[in-house]
């Protein structure tokens, strides 16, 4: 057995003794090839060992972005050398950068609305640091989180929100799409006296549509010309997740839960999208017919 060299190199065996081989370019090149191959697999399992551990590294001049599977309820850093912060318009995204360089390794602890709690290491890593972390409840500590009544409430009902959006779409015909957007209900749930709203939005223009306003309220189907129009507005306890965007040639699912209300024959209830600063609104009618098509969770 012999250590292989560059191009005309001597070569020492392993058993003593020495002798010159020349290795050929071709020979060379698929070292080369294994050399990069293997590089290339040990970055990759580094990659996905640090995917599943609670190891996070965090640099000055970059934001890492940790996607978790329900919404973020508390989170707590161990020291003032990490800063912290929910994306903007969603619940279950947390943003995580270094506040100053070199600082002793510190740990990060998050709570979400499902009852788990993942804890993590945060090292300084400028040169290296995780971008984009996906977090899988595999990574959550394996106890039992007690919330104060009214978190647990607020917990639960994330739950159910996101159990709604894993159902399949049951509803048809209860749309309406204007100035290229579109607006669907695509569920009506319900659950420990709430409606859960489970909403498809489209944007097929090439402009985002930056949300004013989700409203929910119930108005008369005929307006009396001797008596005002009347209106009862609906105020959701929830969005999950929040709308703030829909993104020019996009569609996003959304859940929107409200107290359970009920409605006569003449009325309907209105579901409202309003635009900031412009003049496109998309709304949708549904009547008395169409709430009755409610479903427990």
């Amino acid at each position: 057995m012999v250590h292989v060299g560059a191009l005309g190199q001597k070569v020492t065996s392993v058993f003593g003794g020495s002798s010159t081989i020349v290795i050929s370019k071709a020979t060379q090149g698929a070292g080369m090839v294994l050399d990069s191959m293997r590089n290339a697999a040990g970055k990759m399992s580094q990659s996905m060992s640090s995917a599943n551990s609670n190891e996070l590294r965090v640099a000055t001049n970059k934001t890492t972005s940790l996607v978790f599977p329900f919404a973020i309820v508390s989170v707590d850093k161990g020291s003032e050398a990490i800063v912290v912060d929910k994306a903007k318009g969603v619940e279950n995204i947390l943003l995580v950068k270094a506040y100053e360089s070199d600082f002793v390794p510190t740990n990060l602890t998050i709570v979400t609305a499902d009852g788990n709690l993942y804890s993590f290491i945060v090292n300084f890593s400028e040169s290296n640091p995780n971008i984009n972390r996906v977090v899988t409840a595999e990574l959550a500590v394996k106890q039992e989180v007690v919330f104060s009544p009214e978190i647990e409430n607020k917990s639960k009902i994330a739950r159910n929100a996101n159990l709604c959006l894993l159902k399949t779409k049951f509803l048809k015909g209860l749309e309406c799409k204007e100035f290229d957007l579109g607006l669907q209900v695509t569920g009506i749930y319900i659950q420990d006296e709430l409606f859960y709203f489970r909403l498809h939005l489209t944007n097929d223009s090439m402009i985002n549509f930056e949300v004013d306003q989700l409203r929910f309220f119930i108005r008369d189907q005929k307006k009396s010309k001797r008596t005002a129009s009347q209106e009862l507005e609906i105020i959701p306890i929830g969005i999950f997740d929040s709308i703030t965007n829909v993104p020019g040639e996009s569609e996003i699912d959304r859940v929107v839960v409200v107290p359970k209300f009920t409605i006569s024959n003449k009325k309907y209830l209105v579901i409202q999208l309003v635009e900031k600063n412009g003049t496109r609104q998309v709304s949708i009618k549904l009547n008395r017919r169409a709430l009755t098509k409610i479903l427990p969770l």
